[in-house]
Parts: structure tokens; sequence; C-alpha cells
């Protein structure tokens, strides 16, 4: 369903856009085929255009959600039933296309209270499109939120440094 609300909406400003610069074209005082050729470039730009943000950010997005980037284990666990889930407290990461959030959450042994991993859970609203047009879907491009499962962060924390 989203798809096809998605060609719906790519057409109707497929449609608006070719119209756009084909009045802007027209008021040039060029050759016919030289408004032709800039209408040809100019009507894929201007279609891409308020997506641009998004299709870049996404990639953003998608390099911070791998898990090297996402996943800290600091020492091997008997019983990860023990574990307490911390959560800090959530922030924005600086110098990203798209509004990118993240959440730190901390496992702590029950025992002794020290640190024994750290996930960090990112989440997004998507670029301008998203945000300002379709109002909460979620990103176009790419996934709205990267976080591992709490399982397999424990099974991650009883096979530290076995592999």
């Amino acid at each position: 369903m989203s798809a096809i609300l998605f060609l719906l909406v790519v057409l109707f400003w497929g449609a608006v856009a070719s119209a756009l610069v084909f009045k802007l074209v027209r008021r040039i005082p060029v050759a016919t085929g030289w408004r032709a050729a800039l209408w040809f470039v100019a009507t894929p730009l201007l279609l891409v255009a308020p997506m641009a943000d998004e299709i870049a950010g996404a990639r953003q997005f998608e390099a911070l959600c791998r898990p090297e980037n996402a996943i800290k284990v600091h020492f091997k666990v008997a019983h990860p039933r023990d574990l307490l889930e911390v959560f800090q407290q959530r922030d924005t990461v600086p110098g990203r296309l798209i509004p990118i959030s993240i959440q730190q959450v901390d496992y702590l042994d029950g025992k002794t209270g020290t640190l024994a991993a750290s996930i960090k859970v990112y989440s997004t609203e998507g670029g301008w499109f998203s945000r300002k047009i379709l109002h909460g879907w979620g990103p176009w491009f790419g996934r709205g939120q990267c976080s591992p499962h709490p399982g397999q962060v424990r099974q991650w924390l009883t096979l530290a440094g076995t592999i």
C-alpha cells in the first residue's frame, strides 16, 4: 500500500516538476533544441531535489547502524539473566543530513554493578520530505530505527571472548 502511495506521490511531483521546468525553459531566449535539452536535464534534478537529503541521509544512518559502531562488550558474563538495563538520555547525532537521535543502553552486571556491555540505539524520522510532507510515516529510504534485540545482547555477552 505504501509503495502505491509512493508511486502516486512521485508521479504527481514528476508532473508538477515537468510543468514548472517547461514554463521556466520557455522564458529562456535560446534555440528550441537547447530548451529541450535543458528541460531533459532540469526535470529529473527537480524531481529528486525534495528527497536528496533523505537518500543521502539513509546512507549515513545505515553507516551508524553497523554492529561495530553500535555494540561494545566489555566482559563475558556467566548468567545473562542477571543483567540490568539502564537507559541513558536521548541525544542528537551532530553533522548528519537528516536528524538522527541516539540513545545508549548500558547492561550492568546485577551482582557487581560493573558495565558488561553497551549498545547504541539510533532512530530517525527521515529527511525533509518525510518530516514535512508525510508527517510521521517514517523515512522513505531505509529504516527508521536500528538496535540489536535484547536477546542478542545477552547472547553476545555469553560468547564474549570466545569468538
